[in-house]
C-alpha cells in the first residue's frame, strides 16, 4: 500500500476511535485491554502519537519521559496530537530520515504504516467499550496488517530480541503454521530462538488457518480468542501460535 493510502486509513481509522470512545461511559473497561478505561484508551492513543511525533523530531527514541503537556481533555488532547501527527507526515514526506524501532527501515513512512495499523486495532477497543457492533476493517488494510504483525513484528523482532525471547522461543521450538486470507498464505515456522515468516505454504504445516483478512488479523492480535478462527490439524498447535504472538503483542 501507498503511503498516502496509510495516512487516509489512519485519519479514517482515528475518527471511528475518537466517536466510539466518547460513546462509551468513562469509566467502562475496555474488553481487549481490562486495566484501561475507554477515556485511559484515547489518552494511550494520544500518547503513543506524541512519542512518534517526538521520535521524528528527534531522531532517536524519545523515551517515556518525553511527554508533551497537553491541556483540555481526552478528546481535545487526542484531536491536538492527531493533527500534529498529520502535520509531521506531510511536512516530512515517507521517505524522509525518522527514527523508528525496526532496524530496516528508519523512515517517516514506517509511522505512516504503524499508526494506521496501531489507530486501527484500538478503535476495535473502543467499540467493544462501547458495546457497538464492529466497523467493516477494510480487506487491503487488514491484509497489510497481517503481514506487518507477521513479517516486522514476529519475524524481524525474534531476532532483535532473541535474547529476551529464546526461552518462550525454545518451548514451541519446531511449530509451523499456515496462514491463508483473501488471496494471500504465510507460513510461521518456529526455530530454538528465531522465527520465521514469510509468504506461501509449507507442504506440511501442523495446522492451517484459514479465515477472512479482518478475521485473521484481530486473532493475530488477540483480540479474538484462540478459538475464534477455523483451523484445520492440529488445532492445539493453532492455539499454540495464538499464545506464541502475545509476546509480541500489546
Amino acid at each position: 500500500m501507498e503511503p498516502t493510502a496509510f495516512r487516509a486509513h489512519l485519519v479514517t481509522e482515528a475518527a471511528l476511535l475518537r466517536e466510539a470512545a466518547l460513546a462509551a461511559p468513562a469509566e467502562a473497561r475496555v474488553p481487549t485491554c481490562p486495566e484501561w478505561t475507554a477515556t485511559d484508551l484515547l489518552d494511550h492513543v494520544t500518547e503513543t502519537y506524541d512519542h512518534k511525533i517526538a521520535s521524528m523530531r528527534l531522531l532517536r527514541d524519545p523515551g517515556d519521559d518525553h511527554r508533551t503537556d497537553r491541556p483540555g481533555t481526552a478528546a481535545d488532547r487526542f484531536d491536538a496530537a492527531l493533527a500534529d501527527l498529520l502535520a509531521e507526515f506531510d511536512a516530512r514526506g515517507p521517505d524522509t530520515l525518522a527514527y523508528t524501532w525496526y532496524g530496516p527501515d528508519q523512515t517517516v513512512g514506517f509511522w505512516m504504516r504503524r499508526m494506521a495499523h496501531e489507530t486501527l486495532i484500538h478503535r476495535v477497543d473502543a467499540e467493544l467499550a462501547a458495546d457497538r457492533p464492529r466497523t467493516a476493517i477494510d480487506q487491503r488494510l487488514a491484509l497489510d496488517g497481517i503481514d506487518e504483525i507477521l513479517t516486522v513484528m514476529v519475524d524481524w523482532g525474534s531476532r532483535a530480541w532473541s535474547a529476551e525471547l529464546a526461552p518462550r522461543l525454545a518451548a514451541d521450538a519446531g511449530l509451523v503454521v499456515d496462514l491463508a486470507a483473501a488471496d494471500r498464505t504465510w507460513t510461521l515456522a518456529v526455530g530454538t530462538d528465531t522465527v520465521t515468516a514469510g509468504p506461501g505454504s509449507h507442504p506440511d504445516p501442523a495446522a492451517r488457518i484459514e479465515t477472512d483478512p479482518a478475521a485473521l488479523l484481530l486473532w493475530l492480535w488477540r483480540r479474538t480468542d484462540a478459538a475464534a478462527v477455523p483451523a484445520s490439524g492440529d488445532r492445539a498447535a493453532a492455539a499454540r501460535l495464538h499464545a506464541l504472538i502475545d509476546e509480541f503483542t500489546q
